[in-house]
């Protein structure tokens, strides 16, 4: 009887499908793979969700290829794992987040029947949407499989993402928000200055200065200033809300050692001292800032996920797994207390297997 889960998710990052097969518990990894996006389709995607505009007619062509991308995950996984579709219960998939308006409403695209037909396996997606509904933010959802991977201990979950959210489970109560951007930011305005997908490492960020007059006033932005429940994403965080903040007087590089120091101090106003602190995402990898998160909370044990088992890349991909398992047994995944939603629900919509793998 199949009873592994598969979670896939593309963040705001644009890098492409993560995808990894869960056990039943969704504790452990059992095969990860990663399938990055073409360059014309991560333009393509950094234009829609950076400007809106587009036409309806691209719109349902990106989606398709979204879609086939994600589909694509996971076949190449199942054959990387000699794996069945057969044992596989349903895939969780997050999709590709074009729009997100905290409490009004969220888009993801990489359509599920798309991903149902060209996979043979039912998939449960578009998860945010019945939180939304119920008058919550649909953001951060990960603290319920942060809560779950910390397996009843206390502790702080920082997933840095093209967004940074935070998780902090303390006897048992669980807090969680957007704490504001991550790697968006970061890697917008190196595009933009060095023609790189990425600072490498965070070097050439190391190598320049804070600009304290910079820094105070983006730390002085309404975000920062909200309570939670809050969410937040690229839509919010990007080039154009940077803009009005520079004088010209700046060089490149400066703005990108204070965008690093952003990030960390945005995050770190919100740890207390003494907290067991588990890093995840993609700028995990960012070294000097992890260097900066780290020397900003020197009174706190600073870790990664991969100390609880799960490693730091595939953290919100098993995430949606373990949400597609606890749609199909019925039980709810959001936390009111993160999302401010007036109540628990079952997330997601689920489609039923089909295509070539498809079982009677």
């Amino acid at each position: 009887m199949a009873s592994l889960y598969i979670g896939l998710m593309s963040g705001t990052s644009l890098d492409g499908v993560d995808a990894v097969i869960i056990d039943t518990n969704a504790t452990k990894l059992l095969a990860q793979t990663c399938l990055p996006y073409t360059d014309e389709l991560k333009q393509q995607l950094r234009t829609l969700t950076q400007t809106g505009q587009t036409s309806l007619k691209n719109l349902a062509d990106i989606d398709v290829q979204v879609a086939q991308f994600f589909s694509d995950a996971v076949n190449d996984l199942l054959a990387a794992s000699n794996v069945s579709a057969t044992d596989i219960k349903a895939i969780g998939s997050h999709g590709q987040t074009i729009f997100h308006q905290g409490g009004k409403y969220s888009m993801q695209i990489g359509h599920g029947a798309l991903i149902a037909e060209r996979t043979g396996i039912a998939v449960v997606s578009d998860f945010r949407m019945n939180d939304v509904a119920a008058s919550g933010q649909g953001a951060p959802l990960t603290p319920a499989y942060h809560q779950h991977m910390l397996k009843g201990k206390d502790g702080v979950v920082v997933n840095l993402g093209g967004i940074a959210n935070l998780t902090q489970v303390a006897s048992g109560v669980v807090t969680g928000f957007d704490t504001g951007p991550a790697n968006t930011l970061l890697d917008n305005w190196v595009k933009k200055s060095k023609q790189l997908d990425y600072d490498r490492d965070g070097i050439w960020a190391r190598s320049g200065l804070v600009d304290e007059h910079l820094l105070t006033a983006l730390l002085a932005d309404d975000y920062f200033q909200k309570c939670a429940p809050k969410s937040t994403g690229p839509e919010y965080f990007n080039l154009e809300w940077l803009e009005p903040y520079l004088t010209g007087d700046e060089t490149d590089v400066d703005v990108q050692r204070t965008l690093v120091e952003l990030t960390a101090m945005s995050i770190s106003k919100h740890i207390s001292k003494g907290a067991e602190v588990y890093l995840c995402g993609g700028g995990v990898h960012n070294l000097f800032l992890a260097e900066r998160l780290a020397y900003l909370n020197q009174h706190s044990e600073i870790a990664t996920t991969n100390d609880l088992g799960i490693h730091v890349d595939y953290v919100e991909a098993a995430a949606f797994g373990f949400f597609a398992k606890q749609t199909l047994e019925g039980r709810t995944s959001n936390l009111p207390s993160v999302t401010g939603a007036k109540g628990a629900r079952v997330l997601g919509a689920v489609c039923s297997a089909g295509g070539v793998n498809a079982t009677s």
